[in-house]
């Protein structure tokens, strides 16, 4: 697909991320003792993403069985709650994600869930140490502000760990480099659309239960520290980058989007003008143009129509 035709608004985005202070987190690769298993009964195994920093990320690796395997990768983020865990729990499924990464496997899909700071095995130690986290807690009130007050962010951080999953998924054998996307709901959402819109090599994104506006959620409402990004609303040194100006770096490649009609910290009203903008800046020709699927639910990833939409935009060639 043909670049997106503003690189200041890129560059601007990776800037007030602080990503430019991370150690490159490419070339990646996955560990030589991979856990590659799709059972809908017994979790898969643990493996990690080695980075070129030194650093490992503790990930699932799911494949499709061969039968019914197209070609195509995505790296799935979880949203807040126990990490990576959420993602591949079936006895019950947890009550947002729903089975997510065996849904995707299902479809055909080789899928990378790695763990994101703050979260599961990524938490920060317990401050006291008489306190320890609960299984769904997260770090990220700890984390946050030590991002902020170092010059970076934690969502840069999740965008560059997300960024080295998505180079050690093209990195192996069976999966097609080309067809290599993105997905992830509420604060996995987050991350799937920023790192969608830096990276123009993300052939796709599916961003459920997020896309809104700054001003009616983060700025309305009671937010995790985790989702904030100093500078994103400051014209002072460029134009504001409100969520239609970060989807529109998307463009032309497809992004599918899900919002659940009920939902109380991403308001669908603020959802569907918000849609509405990004549809009118998109201009790009040749392509779908972006999906907005509306479920009636609250704040959960259903992943039916959307995952129907983001599978066929995954589909091969003819």
């Amino acid at each position: 697909m043909p670049p997106t035709s503003d690189p200041a608004s890129r560059d601007r985005l990776r800037s007030l991320l602080g990503m430019d202070r991370f150690v490159p987190s490419v070339p990646a690769a996955l560990a030589p003792t991979v856990g590659a298993l799709s059972s809908a009964t017994a979790p898969p195994q643990l493996t990690r993403i080695l980075t070129a920093d030194g650093r490992g990320i503790p990930a699932y690796l799911l494949r499709a069985d061969p039968a019914v395997a197209t070609g195509a990768g995505v790296v799935l983020i979880a949203g807040h709650g126990r990490g990576i865990d959420d993602l591949v729990r079936t006895d019950p499924a947890d009550g947002y994600h729903g089975a997510l990464a065996h849904r995707l496997v299902a479809a055909g899909l080789t899928v990378l869930c790695p763990e994101m700071e703050s979260f599961g095995r990524r938490r920060s130690p317990a401050a006291p140490a008489s306190r320890p986290y609960a299984p769904g807690d997260s770090s990220c009130r700890i984390d946050a502000p030590r991002h902020l007050l170092t010059g970076t962010t934690l969502l840069g951080r999740r965008v560059a760990d997300a960024a080295a999953a998505a180079d050690a998924l093209r990195r192996l054998p069976d999966v097609d480099p080309a067809r290599v996307a993105i997905a992830g709901g509420s604060g996995g959402g987050a991350v799937a659309l920023l790192l969608a819109a830096l990276d123009e090599e993300i052939s796709a994104a599916l961003v459920a239960t997020y896309f809104c506006t700054f001003e009616a959620s983060v700025l309305a409402l009671p937010h995790c520290p985790c989702t904030i990004v100093p500078g994103l609303l400051d014209p002072a040194d460029g134009p504001a980058l409100e969520m239609a100006d970060i989807g529109r770096l998307i463009a032309p490649r497809p992004l599918i989007l899900e919002a659940g009609r009920k939902d109380p910290i991403f308001p669908i009203s603020a959802t569907r003008a918000e849609f509405a903008r990004l549809l009118s800046a998109w201009h790009e020709p040749g392509g779908p143009g972006p999906r907005l699927v509306v479920t009636d639910e609250g704040h959960r990833f259903v992943a039916a129509d959307s995952l129907r939409l983001f599978a066929a935009a995954l589909a091969p060639s003819a």
